[in-house]
């Protein structure tokens, strides 16, 4: 697939559209599919069990090639609750350049690898990386330093076309000045955090602009299961204390892929603790900003759970949000 014009760095190609089914319909589709002998089926999985499946109901994104050196990539944005997968250019692409983006499969270590032939200098012989079974390594602070260090470099660095730095000016501009007291939880309140957001959250560099907030809150999109990524972006959130920036950042969804990582996460009481402190911090000062959200429903849930961090933090946010009004 090739761009009929020339397009700027952080434009919007197309949204990636199918059906959305759970990952229970896509293995059994996966069979049907193989068992009527189609090759070519089109799966993508957007976290949360769910799974967008465009092989018979989609758009001409399916089409579009992987490659080692894409110049466009995928990200994932909550859009009215739901999830939505769109393709952004990560470099100018002249017209007739063929656009790409980097499928990123993940295959067991004792599957079969599949061929790449993407014909580009990054090219690694393959696609996607090997994910090996029940094994999880963990993070030195050095990968953690690593990882929060591109994450900075994104964020200041990262190109906004024009439509997106007015938006995001406008969505600043709009948020009033309200003064929002204290969090209700100290430094202590972290003890069962991991090592890795408490190393992040020493660096003391929150977000400062709003169009940081508009980068960070694509990179909070398609950061779904990367736990380590997920908690330096947390630190990250926890030390922005401009609470203007912050509601800027829930006026884009933000509360939205909070919630989604709650899910996510609905197994992993650590991450959990993390993630609830995280929205504590968030300046809510609505009722209708939590229904908008369906925070709530993720949240609340967790006001009896076995662990008793997780239903003290649960317990305290339900409390707190109750007695906030309508608007």
């Amino acid at each position: 697939m090739q761009a009929l014009e020339d397009l700027d760095t952080g434009s919007f190609v197309m949204e990636y559209m199918g059906e959305v089914v759970t990952a229970t319909e896509f293995r059994k589709r996966a069979r049907v599919y193989q068992s009527e002998g189609i090759s070519h089926h089109y799966f993508m999985s957007i976290g949360n069990g769910k799974v967008i499946d465009a092989t018979r109901k989609g758009c001409i994104a399916r089409f579009i090639n992987h490659s080692c050196g894409p110049n466009c990539v995928l990200q994932k944005w909550m859009v009215g609750g739901a999830i939505r997968m769109g393709i952004f250019t990560e470099r100018p692409i002249k017209r007739g350049e063929e656009i790409t983006f980097d499928y990123k499969f993940e295959r067991m270590a004792d599957s079969e690898p599949q061929p790449c032939y993407c014909g580009s200098p990054e090219c690694k012989g393959i696609i996607g990386v090997v994910k090996e079974r029940g094994t999880r390594l963990a993070a030195s602070d050095e990968d953690i330093d690593a990882d929060a260090a591109d994450i900075d470099e994104e964020i200041a660095d990262g190109a906004v076309t024009r439509h997106q730095r007015d938006d995001i000016r406008r969505r600043h501009a709009a948020v009033d000045d309200e003064e929002y007291g204290d969090t209700g939880y100290s430094d202590s309140d972290n003890s069962d955090a991991e090592r890795g957001v408490a190393h992040i959250r020493r660096r003391k560099n929150g977000l400062t602009s709003p169009e940081q907030v508009l980068k960070f809150v694509q990179i909070m999109h398609r950061s779904s299961r990367q736990t380590r990524i997920i908690g330096i972006l947390i630190g990250k959130l926890t030390e922005t204390s401009d609470k203007r920036l912050l509601k800027s950042l829930i006026s884009l969804q933000g509360l939205g892929i909070l919630r989604a990582w709650l899910q996510d996460y609905a197994e992993d009481d650590v991450m959990m603790i993390k993630i609830l402190q995280c929205i504590a911090h968030m300046p809510i000062s609505t009722r209708n900003t939590i229904e908008e959200s369906r925070l709530e429903e993720a949240v609340k849930p967790l006001c009896s759970d076995s662990d008793e961090n997780v239903s003290s933090l649960a317990n305290t946010l339900v409390e707190r949000w109750s007695s906030l009004r309508r608007v």
